[in-house]
């Protein structure tokens, strides 16, 4: 005698299309494609579970890096002031102090200068560009409105550079000229 085994089948596969349940197109109807669908998505899980451990991982060194920069030291030489002062405070902590108490954390960072120091090792320092005092910017030479003025508009300019050009030479037009119109009364 034949066994269908229907029951059975069908509860397993219930059970897939249920766990495709949200995916697009053919991933949340047919049974085989949401299988291969289901089980690359554990694969993901499973890989963005480490990955989101090291983004984080990263973020937290960015604040902290960009706090003791502001300080005048560098990462690498506040957390090796921090491991010499016996600090055992982690980085996500190091993180959100840089970012919600920068008193606190700028405290942090002149204990750890102290702790090198007194270690021997020199803590050079180091400006952020946000405190630096001597920057210049060099703008280029924009031309003046008398040059504008005796320069005849053409093509190349916008309609509002022509209507400027006739309302200084006190050539009257209408405020819906197109810009063909324009350039014909220059």
């Amino acid at each position: 005698m034949r066994v269908k085994g229907g029951n059975v089948t069908r509860s397993r596969r219930k059970k897939m299309i249920k766990l495709a349940k949200g995916y697009r197109g053919q991933r949340h109807i047919n049974y085989k494609v949401a299988k291969q669908q289901v089980w690359k998505s554990w694969f993901y899980a499973f890989r963005d579970r480490k990955q989101t451990k090291r983004n984080f991982r990263k973020l937290w060194i960015a604040r902290i890096n960009a706090g003791a920069r502001m300080n005048g030291l560098s990462y690498s030489r506040f957390m090796n002031g921090l491991s010499l002062m016996g600090s055992t405070l982690n980085r996500k902590m190091l993180a959100e102090l840089a970012v919600s108490d920068f008193e606190a954390f700028s405290a942090l960072v002149e204990s750890a200068k102290k702790a090198l120091a007194d270690n021997g090792q020199v803590a050079a320092e180091k400006s952020a560009a946000t405190f630096e005092k001597g920057v210049t910017v060099n703008a280029a030479a924009s031309k003046t409105a008398s040059e504008d003025a005796v320069a005849k508009p053409t093509e190349k300019n916008t309609v509002a550079e022509i209507k400027a050009y006739l309302s200084e030479n006190g050539i009257e037009f209408a405020s819906s000229a197109k810009k063909a119109d324009l350039l014909a009364l220059v």
